[in-house]
């Protein structure tokens, strides 16, 4: 009977609406209420540039209005899921409000996914910009592999842009103090030809990188995305010899002897079919008498000259990276009717060292020179030389102590021969009663 006159009375059914409503109100503002949030270093995205490029001009945001803060009002649970990447605050240039005022300000507009515009303040509402004149400038773009480097045998042999110049648009203070363009490609493990997407790094005359709020105010002719880099490899060879002939004659009564080359090989880059046709021409590289770089004329002593290889290497091939272009022709000036012999140094007999000393060579092998008939020369060899160093009396140290040469009857000395050597004092151990060492 209630329930009748209740759905039979419309202001019954109204105020039960209304009180309903407002019970809903009181458990939302209760459970879920509203709150103040500011969020700080929102980014200032900035629109339609074209407007002042239609004009000649281009802009630059002031250092103070690169990021604004924000200040939402909403529901608490709203709040805690927004995040300043939720925050979107641009600036249209078409909204300038006066090209003639200093400094020039833009109106900026936020939005907020589910919160009203008068529910969001920005702080400031304008931003600071600057005016300048728009230009462009054309850059070569050069090209680098940094520390990157391809397959093990392969070297870099060139590389190419494409395009081979890049055109920037930006404001005149920007353009004027870029020095280069550079490509950057990585190449690492690279076994053939390729083209290769570039990364662009743009320098200033400082030698700086510009960074990302710099980049953004430049405008490339073709997108930086776009440009590729074509790397040309090139095959090692490797263990290359070297030989030197000498120009001209020792002084009287010397004749040359030995010639060495140090390094005596290196390695060479070139592509497949040049390195083949080096290899069919004998494959070496020939420090020949008529270039003169080997000169001993008149020479009575041992000769070290230092030539440039670089002027012996076929004009198809180059050096392989991180060689020296110079390498050191030592040429033995002997006297007539004398030979050179190498012994090696662990073949020289120590006397009179100390148990508690240890002689370290500085030299691999000894240079020994010894005069004869040219039958009795022809016949000797480095089996049958003796030599020796005495260390009586002397102490730990680097020095350069005498060595004394036993011949075959007939043979002479045609040079004394001295060894630079480092003596030590060995570490001694101590052997413990039941047989171990100890230091």
């Amino acid at each position: 009977m209630k329930s009748k006159r209740f759905l039979a009375n419309p202001g019954l059914r109204i105020a039960s609406l209304v009180i309903a409503f407002a019970v809903w109100l009181v458990i939302m503002n209760v459970s879920d209420p509203v709150k103040t949030k500011t969020f700080s270093g929102i980014p200032v995205n900035v629109t339609n540039a074209s407007y002042l490029e239609g004009q000649g001009l281009s802009y630059k945001l002031a250092n103070s209005s690169q990021t604004i803060s924000v200040t939402v009002n909403a529901n608490r649970n709203l709040l805690e899921r927004l995040t300043p990447s939720g925050i979107v605050v641009n600036a249209d240039l078409t909204q300038i409000i006066d090209f003639n005022s200093e400094p020039v300000m833009v109106p900026v507009t936020v939005s907020v996914p589910g919160v009203s515009q008068d529910s969001i303040t920005a702080g400031p509402r304008n931003i600071e910009i600057t005016l300048e004149d728009l230009i462009s400038k054309e850059f070569v773009i050069n090209t680098s592999a940094g520390d990157t480097a391809p397959a093990r045998g392969y070297e870099i042999g060139s590389t190419s842009a494409s395009p081979e110049k890049l055109t920037l648009r930006g404001p005149k203070s920007l353009v004027e103090k870029i020095d280069k363009v550079v490509a950057n490609v990585d190449v690492t493990n690279l076994r053939k030809d390729a083209e290769v997407g570039a990364a662009v790094r743009i320098y200033d005359k400082n030698g700086d990188l510009l960074d990302d709020s710099q980049m953004k105010y430049l405008t490339p002719a073709t997108p930086y995305e776009n440009i590729e880099v074509f790397v040309r490899l090139f095959k090692v060879l490797a263990d290359v010899p070297i030989t030197a002939e000498t120009y001209g004659s020792p002084g009287r009564g010397y004749t040359v002897g030995e010639i060495s080359v140090t390094p005596s090989s290196i390695s060479l880059v070139g592509d497949e079919d040049t390195l083949a046709v080096f290899r069919e021409s004998g494959g070496k590289i020939v420090i020949n008498e008529a270039s003169r770089a080997v000169d001993i004329s008149g020479a009575v002593t041992d000769q070290d000259i230092n030539v440039k290889i670089t002027d012996y290497i076929p004009g198809d091939l180059r050096l392989a990276e991180d060689l020296s272009d110079k390498v050191v022709v030592s040429v033995k000036i002997l006297e007539q009717d004398s030979e050179s012999f190498n012994i090696e140094t662990k073949t020289v007999r120590q006397q009179n060292l100390s148990p508690r000393m240890n002689a370290v060579f500085k030299e691999s092998t000894l240079d020994i020179r010894v005069k004869a008939d040219k039958e009795l020369l022809d016949r000797l060899s480095v089996d049958d030389i003796r030599a020796s160093v005495d260390f009586k009396g002397v102490g730990a140290g680097d020095v350069t102590l005498p060595v004394k040469v036993e011949l075959p009857e007939g043979y002479t000395l045609a040079a004394d021969v001295s060894a630079d050597i480092t003596i030590a004092v060995q570490e001694v151990t101590e052997t413990g009663e039941d047989g171990d060492t100890a230091p």
